[in-house]
């Protein structure tokens, strides 16, 4: 009965979006997938699992006439899969997005948003389910403040107690102060009542010199009483062929207080490294990505290089060190059959080991797509995987997808 309700509701769904798709007020799409895959697990066994999932998803913006400066937003989607009827709500019905929004209110000075919503207000917070509220008292500062429940972990349609997890925080901006923009943050997350995450600091943005951007982060943990998230990065743009950027990372991670990954010792680590791009001619770009990781087990290498154009990319790959060695090739391309015909082309194929006294490991990994624009509003894509690893003797799966663009 569920798989017919569902059915049923996207059925007129269909329609009634072909109808609104003519109001400029309302952007979007409606789209229904099929997804169908198969592994068969090494070695002996001959039984290959086998699933068929019918996906739904809808994402809508909407305003009303005469009151644009209102809008209401919705993502979601919707999960049948044939051959497991025991599936639980919590993945059949997702909601990752679902609110009231209020944008340049009282001559600019207000923005606000209500419901469930992403944000990053300097800081890694993710979903909320609460308020959003953006204040610009004077031109030149710009004050955030939010607070509410944190969003259900599989995005599932329904909210947590608020005893359960609830999050706070805000951001001041100061601009161009300096030739520097400024963002002062806190972020509080309680579990139970009890905090969780409590971490205060600083970003900044530098363009003192013409072509050269600098960023800092700099966020505190004030529960642990350390650094929680240093970040330095230096971007410049050298003529209008060449770019390159810097950078240099330490962190810990942020684990829950009722996380499984609490049983492990937190332990930070350092990233560092450049990125470079150079731009050949009006047609082929390359890039090249130089970085080392330190953790306590070790240290690493990893060097990426690739050549692209507007149709997509070929690239090598090659890690080394305390961590592992892993050398491959990556391949992604789009070619245009015919005007409204396009063909994908995705492969990657690996040989890794994580110790010295491991043998070499193969991994392959291709996808094939086909993609037809019916019109303005409606395409279709159908697109077949193939994996193979030392954990899967063969993985297939076949994913079509029909949609509504509004």
């Amino acid at each position: 009965m569920k798989k017919l309700i569902v059915f049923g509701i996207w059925a007129i769904l269909f329609p009634v979006c072909t109808l609104v798709a003519q109001i400029n007020l309302i952007n979007g799409f409606v789209r229904n997938s099929v997804y169908v895959y198969s592994a068969q697990k090494e070695p002996a066994s001959t039984d290959a699992e086998m699933h068929t999932r019918l996906y739904q998803s809808l994402r809508l913006d909407v305003g009303a006439p005469g009151f644009n400066t209102f809008r209401f937003h919705f993502a979601g989607r919707t999960l049948t899969d044939l051959n497991d009827s025991e599936l639980r709500d919590i993945k059949r019905f997702k909601a990752y997005r679902l609110s009231i929004s209020g944008h340049r209110l009282f001559n600019n000075l207000l923005d606000f948003e209500l419901g469930r919503q992403f944000l990053y207000p300097g800081v890694i917070l993710g979903s909320l389910d609460g308020l959003n509220l953006l204040l610009r008292p004077f031109s030149w500062t710009e004050w955030q403040l939010y607070g509410g429940i944190e969003s259900h972990l599989f995005r599932a349609a329904k909210v947590y107690n608020p005893d359960e997890a609830t999050v706070f925080g805000a951001r001041i901006k100061f601009k161009n102060l300096l030739n520097t923009n400024w963002h002062l943050i806190y972020l509080q997350k309680n579990y139970h009542g009890k905090a969780q995450w409590r971490l205060a600091g600083v970003n900044l943005s530098n363009y003192s010199v013409r072509n050269l951007t600098v960023l800092l982060q700099s966020h505190y943990d004030l529960l642990n009483r350390r650094l929680h998230r240093f970040y330095l990065s230096a971007r410049y743009q050298l003529g209008s062929k060449f770019l390159i950027n810097a950078y240099f990372k330490r962190q810990y991670p942020q684990v829950y207080n009722n996380s499984y990954f609490q049983i492990f010792r937190i332990k930070r680590y350092l990233l560092s490294g450049f990125n470079f791009a150079c731009q050949l001619s009006d047609r082929y770009t390359v890039t090249a990505t130089v970085q080392g990781v330190q953790l306590e087990e070790g240290y690493g290498n990893r060097f990426i290089v690739s050549l692209g154009d507007n149709n997509g990319s070929v690239g090598l790959l090659y890690e080394s060190g305390d961590l592992g060695n892993q050398s491959g090739v990556v391949l992604d391309y789009r070619y245009a059959l015919m005007r409204n015909l396009f063909v994908t082309l995705s492969v990657d194929f690996s040989r890794y080991r994580f110790e010295k006294r491991f043998d070499y490991e193969n991994q392959l990994a291709n996808a094939l797509g086909l993609t037809y624009r019916f019109s303005k509003h409606w395409n279709t894509r159908l697109e077949y995987q193939w994996l193979k690893n030392a954990d899967f003797k063969s993985d297939q799966r076949l994913l079509n997808h029909i949609s509504f663009v509004l």
